[in-house]
């Protein structure tokens, strides 16, 4: 028989066909299959397996492949050479169909057993079929091809050799690019353990992946069971005291359910040690990588484990996700372990436990919103009509509101409603809101609520006030510091209405607060309470008339005034307003304001002199009355107190 080389053989000296043995590859039976079927295999293999232990399946599948075609044309062929036998995998590769093989460093010696090679598998069978059926995979896919070409160069070779695919197509890499080398070559990169390609077969793998299979089943049953219980929770009406138990009896551990301030809501079994609010506000005295992890649950909303307590003498090893209701984290539930091990029925009931909570949630406050926005257009309906009819009547009795006691309305106005804002502004009237239904919760008290023409309306009972011993502006003012202190920027305003003591008296003071709102605002005041009493009878004026002309009215008669006493601090506005309020009477008007006699004569002679202000003129005292208590109305004299 004359010799060979690798690089001459062709399918014709590979082949040979008996019809009734069914002889294939000379006296070795073969059979053909196609690249979809092998790709069908690949998808079945990953679905079934998981990706990394299909990938040590067809590793070791393709290792057998590659040492048993080596035997086969070690005997099939006289070889001229070793290397020349070495060298037919690379054949084979190519009239087997799997790819085309193209060395590019071929560093091989057979008597050393020296193995130094790398290349290009193009046209790889294995990546394309991976990528007909999956994404595109973070490491290289084409584990047949590597595990055919370690075990066909070891064999042929006789000693350990190993290929790697560095680069490939099933990754996003432009071609495949394989690397292979004797063990000891790759040294450190590679462990012996990771390439012991004979430490399992087929059947051992099949046997683990049935009992996976098997052990995920047991988990999804008991799983579903358990979320099937908290769904019931939910329908039942019942609340996040039922959830927590539930999931605690079924785990075996302690919860928390925390809100979104980190307070404990509810907690179930061995928990009384457990503070989210603490681990949150004392993190600094913890390690770097809880902080980190803590962090990163509030900032990216997800699941984390904390190990630090075990640090401070706790066996606490906290499994924590947030509740997440319409995009807005409401709390968080904590399973309190004694170990560090998560299982993957742990890790998946305690989400489905924060869905059933936010459910839970969202039902509430679905019902919550309903019941308010009822309660806002009622409100509505009474400040708008003049006339209330019967429904409305029947509707306050069915709520349980007693509008015939004395109350009062305040409207909360915010400044500078522009669309860019839009959001902002919703999240401050929600707190205006919500701080309202705090203080009517504790003290038990209805409270009508709307949220409607650009701003918000409620009705203060006085019983509400007399029970706290403050007046109407005394709680405005104490709403105004909530609001700062959260918004510092916040422009509000709030007008109050005169004692409203009956039902009926409410449609008019709502028009009394629309009118302190309107003084206020177009005397550009950022943030301030403002009573109709305070101002006066100027108020009647405002239905005729609107607040610039007023202003200005005011401003031809004292405003050359104001200016002179801000440019000299003089007291002149001072002195004119004590005058008249002490009916003309000198020597009252200098005892109230400690001047001689002598002083105030030369005030109002100065008055006289500079501003054309007689006071002995009837028409001039009443002009001036008028134009002071317009300045009265619009906050420039809030320096002169009465007293």
């Amino acid at each position: 028989m004359s010799t060979i080389k690798a690089n001459t053989i062709t399918l014709s000296d590979l082949f040979g066909v008996d019809t009734k043995k069914n002889n294939f590859l000379q006296s070795q039976r073969m059979f053909i299959s196609s690249a979809d079927a092998w790709g069908a295999l690949i998808k079945d293999l990953v679905l079934a397996l998981g990706i990394e232990r299909a990938k040590h399946f067809l590793l070791r599948y393709g290792y057998q492949c590659g040492k048993h075609e080596a035997m086969m044309l070690k005997n099939m062929f006289n070889w001229e050479n070793t290397k020349e036998w070495i060298m037919g995998g690379v054949t084979m590769h190519g009239l087997s169909g799997r790819s085309t093989s193209v060395p590019i460093k071929a560093n091989i010696n057979p008597e050393t057993k020296e193995f130094d090679v790398e290349g290009f598998w193009h046209n790889s069978y294995e990546a394309k079929q991976y990528l007909q059926h999956f994404p595109v995979h973070s490491e290289p896919v084409c584990y047949f091809l590597e595990g055919y070409a370690s075990g066909y160069c070891s064999t042929s070779l006789g000693k350990k050799v190993v290929f790697k695919e560095v680069e490939c197509i099933g990754k996003g890499d432009p071609h495949c690019h394989f690397v292979g080398k004797t063990l000891d070559l790759w040294g450190d990169e590679i462990s012996p353990e990771e390439v012991d390609y004979a430490r399992e077969d087929i059947g051992d793998e099949l046997d683990r992946a049935y009992k996976r299979i098997e052990r995920q089943s047991e988990i999804l049953k008991r799983g579903n069971l358990i979320s099937n219980q908290l769904t019931q929770i939910v329908l039942q009406g019942k609340g996040l005291d039922s959830i927590a138990q539930t999931l605690g009896r079924s785990l075996g551990y302690g919860i928390v359910i925390s809100n979104k301030h980190f307070e404990t809501i509810t907690e179930y079994g061995q928990a009384v040690d457990y503070s989210l609010k603490d681990i949150v506000e004392n993190q600094h005295i913890f390690n770097a990588s809880d902080r980190k992890k803590i962090n990163k649950m509030i900032t990216n909303r997800i699941t984390i484990q904390l190990n630090f307590l075990e640090e401070h003498g706790l066996l606490h090893y906290p499994l924590i996700t947030p509740i997440i209701v319409q995009n807005n984290v409401y709390g968080y539930i904590s399973i309190i372990k004694n170990s560090k091990e998560i299982e993957e029925l742990e890790s998946s009931l305690i989400e489905r436990a924060a869905n059933i909570c936010a459910l839970h949630i969202l039902n509430e406050k679905t019902a919550i919103d309903t019941e308010q926005r009822m309660k806002g257009e009622l409100l509505d309906e009474i400040i708008l009509q003049n006339k209330l009819d019967s429904n409305i009547m029947k509707k306050l009795t069915f709520l349980g509101y007693n509008l015939n006691k004395p109350h009062y309305l305040f409207i909360f106005r915010l400044q500078n409603q522009d669309y860019q804002q839009t959001e902002s502004l919703d999240v401050e009237k929600d707190l205006i809101t919500n701080t309202l239904r705090r203080y009517a919760a504790i003290a038990k008290e209805n409270m009508l609520v709307s949220h409607s023409f650009e701003q918000i309306q409620a009705l203060i009972s006085e019983d509400f006030l007399s029970t706290h011993n403050w007046s109407p502006k005394k709680f405005g003012e104490i709403l105004l510091k909530e609001v700062k202190k959260k918004f510092p920027s916040s422009q509000l305003l709030i007008g109050i209405s005169n004692i409203c003591t009956q039902i009926t008296e409410i449609h008019e003071g709502y028009k009394q607060a629309k009118k302190a709102l309107e003084i206020t605002q177009f005397n550009n005041q950022k943030q301030q309470v403002i009573l109709f009493s305070s101002i006066g009878h100027i108020s009647i004026l405002l239905d005729a008339r609107n607040p610039k002309e007023l202003e200005n009215y005011a401003d031809q008669i004292l405003g050359p005034i104001y200016a002179y006493d801000i440019e000299k601090s003089t007291e002149l506005l001072k002195t004119l307003y004590f005058y008249m309020y002490n009916e003309c009477n000198l020597h009252k008007t200098a005892r109230c304001m400690n001047y001689s006699i002598g002083g105030m004569r030369y005030r109002l002679a100065s008055l006289k002199e500079r501003f054309n202000i007689d006071m002995m003129n009837s028409t001039t005292r009443r002009e001036v009355q008028m134009a002071l208590d317009i300045y009265l109305a619009f906050g420039k004299l809030t320096s002169i107190h009465l007293d």
